[in-house]
């Protein structure tokens, strides 16, 4: 993990956290002896760095005198002068460029895209960044194919994070890739984190539980969460399981305690909401997005669960800039 002065704390070790977890995971396991990941944090210069909320890390190298050999390399993200700071030591930068043609994963939590941009390591190449920073990414770096609305986006060896916590997300997609979703899985529930956000969407805490109480059902889940806003029957869902429709409801509602319809119902409401708190989208599009039919559909979907119209959520529970 490259980290600098002033950076925020969660981006610099909430990614590490999670493959710390990950190597206890496997030694708990059986499968391990030794940890799997070997972590270390870099940084301007070795020793005590300060963050931006006054902890104190310690730097094991000063960038310059890394390992040779570096797997995967994140660059930690901050808030305002600090990221200005990285971009303009260019000694930094120019390493951090001839890094990303030698490591086998480069990755960014948050506003630390800005700085892999000023490196040159994500032209003609799609990544995403905090909110507040998209605009400063297409705009100062033209060459970038930027995506707006992502937890994450991966592109070959490249992986770039949005705000904060994110980092969590790429660092728990990352263990799954190394080892398996089993343990991405656990990891996740050690965390108390979702297994898998889709897009840019809020999804319900009930999610990873439902996840992690049914395997014969896991990748359907998962499916789900990804294709919820298609039209969807419980015929379809029961061939993704090679089921009978009859046998499939009724495994289905004993392991989770719901139906398959109101499963992916549930799906549906918890992506509308997220839309409603995070985006200023139209409520005829969110309803679109997440597979409702229409708004009138999504409409009384909500009245009926919720006790309240989509555009009263919207007025309750917006957290968009400016909304105080």
């Amino acid at each position: 993990m490259l980290t600098y002065p002033e950076a925020l704390g969660l981006d610099t070790i909430a990614p590490l956290e999670v493959f710390g977890i990950a190597n206890q995971q496997l030694i708990d396991d059986g499968l391990r002896t030794h940890p799997a990941y070997q972590l270390c944090v870099l940084a301007p210069e070795a020793g005590a760095v300060r963050l931006s909320s006054g902890l104190q890390v310690v730097a094991d190298y000063a960038y310059h005198q890394a390992p040779d050999k570096i797997h995967t390399l994140f660059v930690s993200g901050g808030i305002g002068n600090c990221i200005d700071a990285i971009r303009a030591d260019q000694g930094l930068i120019s390493w951090l460029g001839r890094q990303a043609d030698k490591v086998q994963r480069l990755a960014s939590v948050c506003s630390g895209a800005l700085i892999l941009a000023e490196s040159g390591a994500l032209n003609q190449l799609p990544a995403t960044t905090h909110w507040d920073d998209i605009a400063e990414l297409k705009e100062k770096y033209p060459s970038v194919e930027v995506v707006d609305d992502a937890i994450y986006v991966h592109q070959g060896r490249v992986w770039t994070s949005a705000g904060v916590t994110a980092g969590m997300d790429l660092a728990l997609a990352m263990v799954g890739k190394d080892f398996g979703r089993g343990l991405a899985l656990k990891v996740a529930k050690r965390m108390v984190l979702f297994m898998h956000r889709s897009g840019g969407q809020k999804q319900f805490s009930q999610f990873l539980d439902d996840q992690v109480r049914s395997d014969r059902f896991a990748e359907l889940i998962e499916w789900l969460s990804d294709h919820h806003h298609q039209k969807i029957t419980v015929t379809m869902m029961a061939g993704r399981v090679n089921m009978s429709e009859r046998n499939f409801t009724r495994r289905f509602n004993r392991e989770l305690g719901v139906t398959p319809s109101r499963f992916l119902e549930n799906l549906r409401i918890e992506a509308a909401k997220g839309l409603l708190e995070h985006t200023a989208r139209p409520v005829e599009q969110i309803a679109r997005l997440c597979g409702f039919a229409g708004e009138e559909g999504m409409r009384r979907t909500f009245q009926r669960r919720l006790g309240v119209k989509p555009g009263e959520y919207r007025q309750r529970f917006s957290i968009m800039p400016g909304d105080g």
